[in-house]
């Protein structure tokens, strides 16, 4: 029996070294992890880049509704003309910021999309933002990648806003 367990032993051991290191190597030959630099693709993708010529074009219309209030409100009484003035600056910022968040929804939505179609393209567990990470291997950086995608796709805003100027009641 002692001779039968000094040859049970040693085997018992390489095989467990062996499906350690099987376990090992399955860890590490499994799907990547991609890495975007958001703010990468954000300033240089083309969707990114219609959207700040978008948001600009929505702002030369609100900036023309803004001075179209003006006008109208030129020759009202100044307590008049300035609370006119000062509740249509709001509503036109808050347009802006309206615009503003539309935009970048359009934008994040084809990241996002181009993110998953490359995730599922090769089965790996995630994609996660550079921005979030302490460190990660270059290797894994798929903005370039992702960029490349998100060119090759037109991007749909909303249509540009309308200003409507408060007519001011002459006396």
């Amino acid at each position: 029996m002692k001779n039968s367990m000094k040859h049970v032993i040693p085997v018992l051991l390489l095989a467990l070294c062996l499906a350690l290191a099987a376990c090992e190597s399955d860890r590490q030959a499994g799907p990547p992890l991609g890495i975007v630099d958001v703010e990468r693709v954000l300033r240089e993708s083309a969707p990114a880049q219609a959207a700040r010529r978008h948001l600009e074009e929505a702002r030369a219309v609100l900036q023309k509704g803004m001075e179209a209030l003006e006008q109208e409100w030129k020759d009202a009484p100044e307590a008049e003309r300035r609370k006119a003035v000062t509740e249509g600056l709001a509503a036109l910022n808050r347009q802006m910021a309206a615009e503003e968040a539309a935009a970048n929804a359009v934008v994040m939505k084809l990241l996002r999309e181009e993110c998953e179609k490359w995730r599922a393209t090769r089965r790996a567990p995630a994609v996660a933002s550079r921005q979030n990470l302490l460190a990660s291997d270059a290797g894994a950086d798929i903005t370039a990648e992702v960029i490349a995608a998100m060119n090759a796709r037109s991007p749909e805003f909303p249509p540009l806003p309308t200003v409507q100027v408060k007519k001011r009641e002459r006396k």
